[in-house]
């Protein structure tokens, strides 16, 4: 019995130290999107999935896909603006340690998909725009990470505010 639990010990006081040999980690968000078009602001929702690369305990790669929707009003009808969009930032992220998670800014770039629907016309939008973000993440266990972040993203014709929610789990 008592082996058995030593053996328990020693092979949790061995998870963190594995989670930090790849300094990989996989993860997904979802979350409440403000769009903004032509001046005019809608809510809707987002979803994505990411990954990182820790280069050491203060900066990180970020990469990943995210796709969203909602619907904007328009200016020059009744109707409303269908816009549907997906994003794949790439982005450096600082992290604050702090006792129990880390506070976290992060920049970068996205190559973003926007399509706009109005009155059966769709219009499609494509490029490279600014990304970045901000929020806290909360450590449960040495390989699981929850996270409340807000997100920004250019995309193009488009702004997208979101607060999103997330979980990671490191390999």
């Amino acid at each position: 019995m008592k082996k058995t639990l030593l053996a328990a010990m020693l092979a949790l006081t061995a998870l963190p130290a594995s989670a930090d040999i790849f300094g990989l980690s996989v993860g997904a968000t979802a979350g409440a999107a403000q769009l903004d078009f032509q001046g005019n602001k809608e809510y809707g929702y987002e979803y994505g999935l990411n990954a990182s690369y820790a280069l050491n305990d203060f900066f990180s790669i970020n990469a990943g896909v995210v796709q969203g929707s909602g619907e904007v009003d328009s200016d020059l009808s009744a109707s409303k603006n269908d816009i549907d969009y997906t994003a794949f930032p790439v982005t450096l992220r600082g992290d604050l340690p702090l006792l129990i998670g880390s506070l976290y800014a992060k920049a970068g770039t996205n190559f973003y998909d926007v399509d706009v629907a109005r009155d059966g016309v769709k219009a499609t939008d494509d490029g490279w725009a600014f990304t970045g973000g901000a929020g806290f993440v909360l450590t449960l266990l040495p390989l699981v990470d929850l996270s409340l972040g807000y997100e920004y993203r250019d995309m193009g014709e488009v702004t997208n505010n979101a607060v999103v929610v997330g979980v990671d789990i490191s390999l």
